[in-house]
């Protein structure tokens, strides 16, 4: 079976940044396309264990999901449920 490969979206600025990087050679925006791309694979990071939280086949995995979520969210202790 062929597995469907994922598509990601990203800012229409970031991706024109990108663009011109590889492109045209424009390296002055490098910094900004690392910080836009190190933003959204933690973005990726996060949902991705969000998902396993509310889908993960054990109850211990999803709470420890859970709380992995919680704890990189910097939610604390005393207001978590």
């Amino acid at each position: 079976m062929v597995e469907k490969i994922k598509q990601i979206k990203i800012d229409e600025d970031l991706f024109r940044m990108i663009y011109q990087y590889f492109i045209y050679g424009r390296k002055d925006e490098k910094e900004l396309i690392k910080a836009g791309l190190k933003d959204k694979m933690d973005k990726m990071i996060l949902r991705n264990i969000y998902t396993e939280s509310k889908t993960a086949e054990s109850v211990e995995e999803r709470e420890n999901a859970r709380r992995n979520y919680l704890d990189i969210k910097e939610i604390p202790e005393d207001f978590r449920w």
